[in-house]
């Protein structure tokens, strides 16, 4: 249902992306001990693989990505998921105080495992994959908040989803609204080039989307760090969430995340 960050060493994080006017791969592997997105569990407490791949195009900000979270057990290929995304990101006013990035993206994600037998209704129906459309939408103030030689950037992102069917599911949206501070660090291993440290938080609200009790579903905290090293960027993220709504998540939750991605 691609309901994440995630992007993918931080989820939830709404920062600008790198923009190419060339032709190029990137690809990233991502482990986390559970599949948190916007509030749910998915999945329950089980490590899960997160291997993706995107393409740049020849638009600045645009490219295409292929995501996807396994769980490791695989007696659990229920909870599989596969994303098929059109990604846009883009700064604009770039040399003003109110610099912003733009970003967003289309995806239609499946569970190719999960099967269906009632709509939203809870009329029986015949059994097809769980799966749908999501849109998303947000911007950031990349440099309105100067903090200690960088910024404290602020970011909301509105999410909607619905079934490709009609009443396969209730069709609905998450708004949240994100602060995050990322510094360079001085880089102490051998070989490296850069490495970043990032604190950041969120304040979710759902309006029922599959049938959730609407309300401010669930606030979080993240802190992720980012080493440019032998030609990749190895990161590395822990996160915390405080749940408020029990058809969202009934627990509070904490979780792990290492990646490596790879630019071709």
């Amino acid at each position: 249902m691609r309901i994440c960050w995630v992007m993918i060493s931080l989820a939830c994080c709404a920062a600008a992306e790198e923009e190419t006017k060339t032709w190029g791969v990137t690809a990233d592997l991502t482990v986390a001990t559970k599949y948190m997105t916007d509030g749910f569990n998915v999945g329950g407490d089980h490590t899960a693989w997160m291997p993706s791949i995107a393409i740049n195009t020849t638009v600045p900000g645009f490219f295409l990505m292929f995501w996807s979270a396994l769980p490791v057990n695989r007696d659990r290929q229920q909870y599989d998921e596969y994303d098929f995304m059109a990604r846009y990101s883009h700064n604009f006013f770039e040399d003003s105080l109110f610099k912003v990035n733009l970003h967003g993206y289309f995806d239609y994600w499946v569970y190719p495992h999960d099967e269906l037998t009632k709509d939203k209704n809870g009329q029986t129906i015949a059994p097809q994959n769980f799966r749908g459309l999501k849109f998303h939408g947000g911007l950031s103030l990349l440099e309105l908040l100067p903090l200690f030689g960088a910024h404290l950037v602020p970011s909301y992102n509105y999410y909607y989803w619905t079934p490709d069917q009609k009443n396969l599911f209730q069709a609905g949206a998450h708004h949240e609204i994100f602060l995050s501070y990322s510094h360079e660090l001085p880089t102490f291993i051998p070989g490296a080039k850069r490495q970043d440290f990032t604190l950041g938080g969120s304040l979710n609200y759902h309006d029922g989307v599959l049938g959730v009790e609407p309300g401010w579903s669930h606030t979080t905290a993240h802190a992720s760090t980012s080493l440019d090293a032998l030609g990749c960027t190895f990161g590395a993220s822990v996160n915390y969430q405080w749940s408020y709504i029990t058809s969202v998540d009934p627990e509070n939750e904490f979780w792990a995340t290492v990646s490596v991605t790879k630019k071709f």
